[in-house]
């Protein structure tokens, strides 16, 4: 099963009673006490070929109390953005976005990266719309939030070589 954005999810809806199972304190050995899952069938724990992933955009922080009831639950591995290969991904400007992160940004910071999405566009023109318009007033926000400050000045020389837009007057 996989739940995307699992930390916005309703999981009583998605898995029901059975949410109940992945606690931690449930005894492996079945003694878990059983779980109504329709009329006429209960269970006391999970099939052992049930896996679920969910992904969760920690960028996102109004959620906090939600992920922190998640990660009691479930083991985390984190994923930060990487290169890709495809003919519409702009390698240069993700390595470049790259660069600055991973040379400027608090570890609290790194991740807000844009991920790889940001980076893919038909041609050049849907690119540079894409920086325009997606990119530039998400960093913009960040700066304003006091996040990443220390890079303002490589973000800056990047909107300016790639669309002619000083990120501060």
């Amino acid at each position: 099963m996989i739940v995307d954005e699992i930390n916005r999810a309703n999981l009583s809806n998605i898995l029901g009673p059975i949410f109940y199972l992945f606690e931690y304190q449930m005894d492996e050995d079945g003694e878990a006490p059983e779980i109504k899952i329709s009329p006429k069938m209960s269970i006391n724990k999970l099939p052992n070929n049930f896996y679920m992933i969910g992904t969760m955009n920690t960028a996102d922080r109004s959620l906090a109390v939600v992920d922190f009831a998640l990660r009691r639950r479930f083991a985390w591995y984190e994923m930060l953005p990487s290169s890709i290969e495809n003919e519409n991904f702009f390698a240069e400007d993700f390595e470049k976005f790259h660069n600055i992160f991973y040379w400027y940004a608090e570890s609290n910071e790194l991740t807000l990266q844009p991920g790889q999405g940001y980076f893919l566009a038909q041609d050049e023109k849907a690119f540079l719309q894409r920086v325009d318009y997606e990119l530039f007033p998400l960093i913009k926000e960040y700066l304003q939030e006091q996040l990443l400050i220390s890079a303002k000045e490589e973000f800056n020389d990047y909107f300016l070589n790639r669309i002619n837009k000083p990120l501060f007057e």
